[in-house]
């Protein structure tokens, strides 16, 4: 029973709401919708919507509260002049484009989609399949909170805000280097003047919102093991007003919840978080006696239980839901290693992107000045990173009297060499766009003063190369910025009044797309039961205007390439049986393209009608086609891909030697049975999809030695079960040796049977 009178516990409690209040802080504050966005996926399960978010919300306040409570008390809050030159002008860039509704690759693609199903239960519904890669939806659930708060538009505030709080750590990063407030916003405002940044500030794209969390677990590893020395405005160091007493227990328990809920945004990230954490256990060390240091070590291992589940938190529930689904928690990642049988195995690469071999890897980050076309889409860059490099290298091996320096330096590196490793994508990189900055400011400043003693000519010989790298860098960017970005809308002053007018009207009432359709257009929607996605940039339509319908994805091949997802797509199409099936795509579109996408999963075409979708704005209208998508008939179609389910085949082959001279021809009988359930058809209006026999030669290890040997047309249909006996000329290598000579069927064009799970037939034989 608890003693103490009611004014007393409402005075703990007065001082417990006070003691909160003092450690609240600008980012803090955002940081409880960051928590909110994983709570959700722990609430997946309960279908109801109500108790769903309520417990999400209660168990988001409860962390938020706890990690509020663990972060050190700030020194000193923000001063004005920061938001007059780091908000103010970011905001200004924010304003530029966010009149007209953002319409990137990624968003439309799958961005959009993710953010609807995750806010509304998992990111699969059931009778799916697979209508986007299914990567972690919590960055769009974040971006979907705002989205349905503020509206399209103004949602995409939340990367603006992001910034921001981005560069608050960044001010308190640099306090170690300059005592005066208005040259700190100063060198806040240089580093966040990035091109990769200025890209995605008013837009949904999400690389830009663990860009806080990152530097934030930065400053604390670096900060780790004493008091933060901070420069007075003379420029000479002191003791930081307030001195952080977290206990190593708190610190790394922050650190693993800010790069654990990082990760979760992207795995990429993983990449910085490595350093960071050895910056850390190395600072949690290295000013302590021997003795001291056995007591750390096991303070640090009686924690590691606790941190570790901090840090797994956030990516634990889509794991597991990742598993569940696919048999990999890393879905469609490292499939050599986990082996998920609905995609391929081997690296998943965009070969367009990022270093090829070892030496490339290695000098990746200062190779990206001179090759931009291979860093992304949008092929400019200002070269931040390769000069960050640069200096890292420098400052870690030349600069022994500033540890803080050496130890961002140290992150640069490292984590610019995984990064070059993992992808040299630059959207990846957008951290190392600012440690690099703050390298860069640091160094700046640093060769300014000393030099201060230097007479005027050999000053300026320094201090120009520098000075103007920090200009041409910002010059570029603003000038990059102004010119490009993912979604590729115009400024504000490329817009005619009475146009940004009207636009800026809808800023408050985007919040329902199916509110812009007319109702004649509103109605075709009543039809659609399940969409079938067939091409790119319509799964976040398909999600806002139908958001509780399945969808099953076909346009990515890979979820085709073994027989375990071939029949994960018959068991969803036969649960959707009866069901009215359509597919969206672009007015104008090659229908064509559409009709083999869909006659390789045993569908054709119906009928096509024409929908027209302003999105969000009656000037920015998507001419749409809603098809209709039909079964397909026991026949399969000539001039297009066979379905799934035709590629089997049974062959036997006679008059096949035991050897063969190098060099020589040789004529065998193939005799080849439909074993499928399709007929199949016979000559075709071009060599493309024709229905073939042919053989290829192995070596005795299985690699392909001569894939384009020896071809035979069927000429006629063959019904199911029908057998045709068709002779095919061989031809043996130049080389001597054995050999497997490997005979199968093949539609040209779209895959060997074998590929689609039918069996070859392979043979030994003898080269002389």
């Amino acid at each position: 029973m608890n003693s103490r009178r009611p004014e007393e516990r409402g005075e703990v409690t007065t001082v417990r709401l006070d003691r909160f209040q003092d450690h609240l802080e600008f980012g803090n504050t955002l940081f409880a919708l960051y928590i909110l966005a994983f709570t959700r996926q722990y609430t997946w399960p309960i279908k109801n919507q109500m108790p769903a978010w309520t417990l999400a919300v209660l168990l988001a306040a409860v962390i938020w509260y706890c990690y509020v409570m663990l972060a050190a008390r700030p020194s000193k809050r923000l001063p004005r002049v920061f938001w007059l030159l780091v908000a103010l002008p970011l905001l200004f860039v924010f304003l530029l484009r966010v009149v007209e509704p953002d319409t990137s690759f990624d968003v439309l693609n799958y961005h959009i989609f993710q953010a609807e199903r995750s806010l509304r239960g998992s990111l699969y519904a059931p009778g799916d399949f697979f209508p986007v890669v299914p990567f972690n939806p919590a960055p769009d659930t974040l971006t979907g909170i705002y989205r349905h708060l503020l509206g399209y538009r103004l949602g995409t505030a939340v990367n603006y805000l992001a910034l921001v709080w981005t560069g608050s750590v960044l001010y308190r990063l640099l306090r170690v280097y300059f005592g005066s407030g208005l040259l700190r916003c100063a060198a806040v405002l240089f580093i966040l003047l990035t091109e990769q940044i200025l890209f995605q500030i008013n837009n949904y794209m999400i690389d830009l919102l663990a860009l806080p969390l990152l530097l934030e677990a930065t400053r604390l590893a670096i900060e780790t093991g004493g008091a933060v020395s901070e420069a007075r405005p003379s420029g000479r160091a002191t003791l930081a007003t307030t001195i952080d007493t977290r206990s190593p227990s708190a610190r790394i328990l922050c650190i693993a919840l800010l790069l654990g809920i990082s990760a979760a945004f992207k795995l990429s990230h993983l990449a910085f978080g490595i350093p960071i954490i050895i910056v850390f256990l190395f600072n949690s060390f290295a000013r302590l006696t021997s003795s001291e240091r056995t007591v750390q070590a096991f303070r640090l291992l009686k924690i590691l239980p606790v941190a570790s589940l901090v840090f797994l938190a956030p990516l634990a529930p889509f794991a597991i839901s990742s598993y569940k689904l696919t048999g990999s928690p890393v879905f469609p990642f490292y499939n050599g290693i986990f082996h998920s049988p609905y995609w391929p195995e081997g690296k998943l690469i965009d070969p367009r992107w990022g270093p090829h071999g070892l030496r490339e890897t290695l000098l990746w980050p200062i190779m990206v000045f001179f090759k931009p076309e291979r860093i992304s889409e949008l092929p400019v860059y200002s070269g931040r990173i390769s000069i960050g490099f640069v200096l890292a290298a420098v400052c870690f091996v030349f600069v022994r009297g500033n540890l803080s320096v050496r130890q961002l330096s140290f992150i640069t590196l490292l984590g610019g060499l995984l990064w070059s490793a993992g992808s040299g994508y630059s959207r990846y990189a957008i951290y190392l766009e600012l440690t690099s900055g703050v390298i860069l400011v640091w160094f700046t400043t640093y060769v300014w003063k000393q030099c201060a003693r230097l007479p005027v000519g050999p000053k300026l010989l320094i201090q120009i190369p520098l000075w103007s790298a920090l200009a041409a860098q910002t010059a570029l960017a603003l000038d990059y910025a102004n010119r490009y970005e993912w979604s590729m809308r115009g400024t504000i002053f490329a817009h005619r009044a009475n146009l940004l007018l009207d636009e800026s009207k809808e800023c408050f009432r985007d919040r329902s797309l199916i509110a812009y359709l007319s109702p004649e257009h509103r109605a075709l929607l009543d039809d659609v039961d399940v969409w079938i996605e067939t091409t790119i940039k319509t799964s976040a339509l398909e999600a806002m205007l139908k958001p509780y319908t399945p969808v099953l994805g076909i346009r990515s091949p890979q979820f085709f390439a073994t027989e375990q997802s071939r029949g994960k797509f018959d068991e969803a199409l036969r649960a959707n049986r009866g069901k009215r099936l359509f597919t969206l795509t672009n007015d104008g579109a090659d229908l064509q393209d559409v009709q083999r996408s869909l006659a390789a999963r045993g569908l054709v075409v119906g009928r096509a009608r024409n929908i027209s979708i302003p999105y969000f704005s009656q000037s920015k209208k998507l001419d749409m086609l809603l098809v209709e998508v039909l079964p397909g008939s026991q026949t399969a179609a000539k001039g297009l891909p066979l379905p799934d389910r035709a590629f089997k085949a049974q062959l036997s082959v006679s008059d096949l030697p035991a050897s063969i001279r190098a060099g020589q021809k040789h004529l065998v009988r193939v005799a080849l049975k439909n074993e499928s359930a399709v007929t199949w058809p016979g000559h075709q209006p071009a060599w493309l999809y024709q229905i073939t026999v042919g053989d290829r030669w192995l070596n005795e290890k299985g690699a392909t030695i001569n894939e384009l040997d020896g071809r035979v047309a069927l000429d006629d249909d063959l019904t199911p079960g029908g057998v045709v006996v068709l002779s095919l000329q061989i031809t043996a290598p130049q080389a001597a040796g054995n050999y497997i000579l490997q005979f199968d069927a093949i539609q040209e064009g779209v895959a060997w049977f074998s590929e689609k799970g039918s069996a070859a037939l392979n043979f030994r034989i003898k080269v002389d």
